[in-house]
């Protein structure tokens, strides 16, 4: 949207992950505010990893289906291992991504400067941006686009509110 309005093309595309939120979406158990954080989120737990991988992957592939070369961003923590840092990065590198290691959470500006010549390398790449879908698309079909191509959901269904508030926006 933002592209579409300001007229820009992307030259690139970060996504960052941790190894945090990739354990959670392979099943870790749940974060709640103003308790202990589990302990699989801070010791190595490969298996857990493995299974949330597929997650950063498949935006992965939104990203290069968009025709732009992405770039994974592994913010890495402490609590980190060597292992489970080398996991994500090769699966981002078999996927196509270019892909850094950034401490800037503990090193400040220090710590992202892997990150920064990534990004300029990934820059310099020819890449072919497209839009999902056409500037004339009718709302209620964009939100069907998206939803298929983006969450992998089968369909859409509205609601009597959502889709009467939908045409009117139409």
């Amino acid at each position: 949207i933002k592209c579409r309005k300001a007229g820009l093309t992307p030259d690139c595309v970060v996504l960052v992950a941790t190894i945090r939120a990739l354990k959670m979406h392979g099943g870790g158990p749940s974060i709640v505010a103003g308790l202990r954080v589990p302990d699989e989120y801070t010791r190595e737990d490969l298996g857990l990893l493995e299974k949330g991988i597929p997650n950063m992957l498949h935006h992965v592939k939104i990203i290069t289906e968009a025709g732009v070369k992405p770039v994974v961003c592994i913010n890495v923590f402490h609590t980190d291992t060597k292992p489970e840092i080398a996991m994500v990065k090769r699966a981002a590198e078999q996927a196509g991504a270019h892909c850094a290691v950034s401490r800037h959470w503990e090193f400040g500006g220090e710590g992202a400067l892997e990150l920064a010549d990534v990004v300029q390398d990934a820059c310099k790449e020819d890449n072919e941006f497209k839009f999902l879908y056409p500037q004339e698309m009718k709302l209620r079909d964009r939100v069907e686009v998206i939803a298929r191509e983006v969450y992998g959901a089968d369909g859409v269904s509205w609601s009597t509110t959502a889709e009467n508030k939908a045409k009117a926006l139409e």
